[in-house]
Parts: C-alpha cells; structure tokens; sequence
C-alpha cells in the first residue's frame, strides 16, 4: 500500500494525500485534536471530521480524486498517523 505515515509533533497540516479510497489511522500517545480536512477546487480546506482526541481508524471514501490531509489544531503529545490507500 502506498500512502504518507508519520508522527504528529506539533500543530498544523501533515500527511497530504490524493485519494479515492483510504484508511486513515491515528495512535495518540496523549492530549491531542487533529481535524481531517479535503481540499476543495478553489484550494481552500473543509472539515471533513472535527476534532478527534482519542486513537481513530476510518475509511475515507470518494467517488472522485480528492485530496486530504491531518491539521493538528491542538498539541500537547505526539500522534502516530498513517493514511493508506491502493
């Protein structure tokens, strides 16, 4: 699988991925909130989920190509992330 994987260390944007179908994962290690956002044509970004806290798995799907990415808007320990996709 392809995809972008990391560690949150801090806030704002991280893991940018074209998509149509996606699993997207995240391990908080502790305090922590990370919106899920998908870029509209304009460039501008929506809040597709708000606000997890806590470890997350979900499958983000599209019936076109579309571009997300994790925002980190609230920081105090660091968040395992990865978002895969065939």
């Amino acid at each position: 699988m392809a995809g972008a994987a990391g560690t949150i260390t801090g806030t704002g944007a991280v893991g940018t991925s074209a998509v149509t179908h996606a699993s997207i994962k995240m391990d908080f290690s502790g305090t922590a909130s990370v919106d899920i956002e998908e870029q509209m044509p304009s460039g501008a970004w929506i809040k597709i989920v708000t606000g997890v806290t806590a470890d997350y798995r979900q499958v983000y799907e599209s019936p076109t190509l579309a571009t997300i990415r994790l925002n980190c808007t609230s920081f105090t320990n660091n968040v395992e992330y990865s978002i895969e996709f065939n």
